[in-house]
């Protein structure tokens, strides 16, 4: 009895030695197959064997640096994982987001989602599914002509122009109170979606506090997100109940991001049914044009996170770099005061968005904030098509293969604009240039908003946004950044998470004007 128990467990011991041998020499192959691939593309050591580099890039807050240095080193197309490549060529990026471009989005995006099992414009994948939700919500979108979509950006700037004169404003800027202008441009951005989006705004401005806590917990969320993006697979931890309430967000929740969602959800939900409220407002303008409430509770919280986030960057950027050069501030000033833009005019003024827009200047400021400080730097991953692709250089990019986007390498590129493109110098979109080089720096910097057929949909409402916020905040305000070597606490997963931008801000009263077609602002 005691030979045949040994007999037994001998063969066990024996087969499952075996099983272990195998599997190893199976993901040896695995490794070398995959390493292969890709052979032709350098990159960081172990980047074609493991997804590890990759991992800690994008979980380390300072991700878009790392990528910059990555195709600084290894060219504009290099390697980032066993299957993954990353690109600042600009032309192979409108190649794979073509209207009939055979690219496809990758499971990046599905990683995306804001709550688990339900797509968003943001993450749909399925192409025919992506072209419908586009084609339902771009008409909300549109700026032009729209007065309801102005009115109410220009309530929420109204709103932060007397909350910042009411409370942050002394007759002397040295006994001013300081104000964290990090906060302050989140809670304007927040204000501002949800007014046009759903008719209210969540009421940040008005309590000068981040209300549901939403901002305050983002820093701590999307490290996580970053691990989905990274290892798609993980989602399906989130189908296991246990999981799913450690980890997801509740709509029931009275904070953070799940209160996000309960906002949107109650707002939708007062959309449909037999006493259903009818308003023209995005949200209004999403189900005229065939959203279902599910799609409608998905992209509404979309509103929230991509409709506030990216524009709450450029103007904290665009505080940083033109409040910090005299140059750039004094020209600027000088054509807001040619279009009429004073320092003591009513809060309630607001400059529309064609005059704005008749502001080179002001147009050029907000170009080069844009481009010196993409809003947005996740790798927004494309799948090669079935047939594969070729470089120019004649390197092969095999099917299925992932390419990520470096929009840092792209804005910082010499070639397109200059030996200074290191430099934030808004004369660049001004000067006179050969037309070649004017197409490429336009094209370049149009993808920061993506291109083709994946085009942020909420392109033109941003840049609307930027503009009056500026023009408003520089022909009203002296802005001084209290720690100029240490101006924020900036943090990047794909968007940014920015606070601590404390400056100290002083009413502008009085204007001299010291030469024809020039002036001057004195306090």
């Amino acid at each position: 009895m005691a030979i045949l128990v040994f007999k037994h467990a001998h063969t066990f011991l024996f087969s499952f030695s075996g099983f272990l041998v195998l599997s190893v020499l199976l993901y040896i192959v695995h490794c070398l197959i995959q390493y292969v691939r890709l052979r032709q593309f350098k990159g960081p050591q172990t980047v074609g064997f493991s997804k590890i580099w990759l991992l800690r890039s994008v979980t380390s807050g300072m991700m878009h640096h790392h990528f910059l240095q990555v195709n600084r080193k290894y060219g504009s197309t290099a390697r980032i994982g066993p299957q993954t490549l990353l690109t600042c060529d600009v032309e192979l990026i409108h190649r794979m987001n073509a209207p009939r471009s055979s690219y496809r989005r990758s499971d990046w995006y599905t990683g995306s989602r804001f709550v688990p099992g339900e797509d968003s414009l943001l993450s749909e994948v399925d192409e025919a599914q992506h072209k419908k939700l586009r084609a339902a919500m771009t008409p909300a979108y549109a700026i032009n002509g729209n007065d309801a979509l102005e009115h109410g950006i220009d309530r929420q700037l109204t709103t932060l122009l007397d909350l910042i004169k009411s409370k942050y404003v002394s007759p002397s800027s040295s006994t001013s109170t300081l104000m964290d202008w990090g906060m302050k441009a989140s809670f304007f951005t927040v204000d501002s979606i949800t007014d046009v989006t759903f008719g209210e705004p969540v009421g940040d401005l008005a309590e000068d506090a981040d209300k549901f806590e939403f901002l305050s917990n983002t820093e701590s969320s999307l490290p996580i997100v970053s691990v989905f993006t990274c290892y798609t697979w993980m989602l399906k931890l989130l189908q296991i109940p246990v999981f799913h309430k450690l980890i997801a967000p509740s709509p029931e929740e009275r904070s953070g991001f799940g209160r996000i969602m309960g906002f949107a959800r109650d707002a939708v939900r007062q959309r449909f049914g037999p006493t259903k409220v009818v308003r023209q407002d995005m949200l209004g303008a999403f189900i005229r044009h065939g959203l279902s409430q599910s799609e409608a509770e998905a992209n509404g919280i979309l509103q929230l996170v991509a409709g506030s986030d990216p524009v709450a960057t450029t103007l904290r950027a665009a505080v940083l770099y033109i409040s910090t050069r005299p140059a750039v501030l004094s020209a600027l000033r000088s054509e807001l005061y040619k279009h009429n833009l004073k320092p003591n005019s009513p809060a309630t003024s607001i400059i529309s968005n064609k005059e704005a827009r008749a502001i080179p200047y002001l147009v050029a400021c907000v170009k080069e904030v844009l481009r010196i400080h993409p809003p947005i730097v996740g790798l927004l991953e494309k799948q090669v098509g079935p047939q594969g692709d070729t470089l120019p250089d004649g390197r092969s990019i095999p099917s299925n293969t992932k390419i990520g986007v470096s929009i840092w390498a792209i804005q910082r590129d010499q070639h397109v604009y200059g030996e200074d493109a290191d430099v934030f110098r808004p004369e660049r979109w001004l000067e006179v240039v050969e037309e070649e080089r004017r197409r490429r720096m336009e094209r370049s910097l149009g993808l920061v908003f993506s291109g083709g057929r994946f085009t942020c949909i909420g392109k033109e409402l941003a840049i609307t946004q930027c503009l009056k916020v500026l023009a408003e905040l520089f022909s009203r305000f002296d802005i001084e950044i209290v720690n100029p070597e240490r101006p924020w606490h900036s943090v990047a997963y794909g968007i940014f998470c920015q606070y601590d931008q404390w400056v100290r801000i002083a009413e502008r009263k009085n204007v001299k004007q010291v030469a024809e077609g020039d002036s001057e602002y004195l306090n």
